[in-house]
């Protein structure tokens, strides 16, 4: 088990890393909005705690990501006068405040997801604009505009990762789901690629990353509702299945109405 934490999400990681370099920052967004974190971390839950334990705690990911919402804005936000490490303490403070304010409501399922879609909504629109021509462009094939990515720069992805899979599992027990499923909404993958993108590619492109996320992102609600609702009665396999089946036609649909990754409209 301690190898499969070690290796799998630090895996699709790499994975979205890698694409984000070779389509785009728009891409990288809606690849990020996958479950690439949370899901494994819930599995790991449903395992080791048990399916309530997973289930309370995919309802309070659920709900976690409205905070997830709140550090994209403030991250964006802030990068009109900040350099990236401001921005990342800036978004963090967002999410933390959110999800102070979220443990204390513990809203219900139902109000959690339709709160985190209005979120989305208004969390695009608060974005700085971008132009045209930068939303259009394709990041250069070596993944900044120098054309040489840093030493170190995808290990240290790959660390942070672990990381976070191997705290939050460890302390489960401790936190209890609730705490747990919220804290496993930490936008560690949104928050390495919206820093990287910010300190190599400039403000623009990570911003274009951060719309992409808040589009894509509704989807990852879905897999958490299919998994608070489906993991008891069903079993971890049966409701994993479902829940990224569900995930991912979500996904499609909203590829499909969004024939095109656009420019920003702040």
């Amino acid at each position: 088990m301690l190898l499969l934490k070690l290796l799998l999400v630090p895996g699709l990681v790499a994975v979205v890393t890698l694409a984000v370099r070779r389509w785009g920052p728009a891409v990288g967004g809606w690849l990020a909005g996958l479950p690439v974190v949370a899901g494994p971390v819930l599995v790991f839950y449903a395992i080791e705690q048990g399916t309530v334990f997973a289930a309370q705690a995919a309802h309070a990911t659920l709900a976690g990501l409205i905070a997830t919402v709140a550090f994209a804005v403030a991250y964006a936000r802030g990068s009109v006068r900040l350099p990236w490490y401001g921005c990342v303490a800036l978004g963090w403070s967002a999410f933390t405040a959110t999800i102070l304010v979220l443990y204390v409501l513990q809203p219900p399922l139902v109000p959690s997801l339709v709160s985190l879609v209005a979120a989305t909504v208004l969390g695009r629109r608060a974005l700085p604009t971008v132009g045209a021509s930068v939303a259009g462009r394709k990041d250069p094939p070596c993944g900044n505009e120098t054309g040489a990515n840093p030493r170190g720069d995808l290990p240290i992805r790959l660390v942070a990762a672990a990381a976070l899979v191997l705290v939050l599992t460890g302390l489960a027990e401790r936190l209890g789901a609730t705490l747990s499923g919220l804290l496993n909404a930490f936008p560690v993958l949104t928050t390495i690629i919206a820093a990287f993108t910010h300190a190599q590619r400039g403000r623009a492109a990570m911003v274009i990353f951060l719309n992409g996320y808040l589009q894509a992102v509704v989807g990852f609600a879905f897999f958490c509702v299919v998994m608070a609702l489906a993991l008891n009665p069903l079993g971890l396999a049966p409701a994993l299945t479902a829940a990224l089946a569900v995930q991912l036609a979500a996904h499609g649909f909203l590829l499909w109405t969004t024939s095109r990754f656009s420019p920003v409209s702040g």
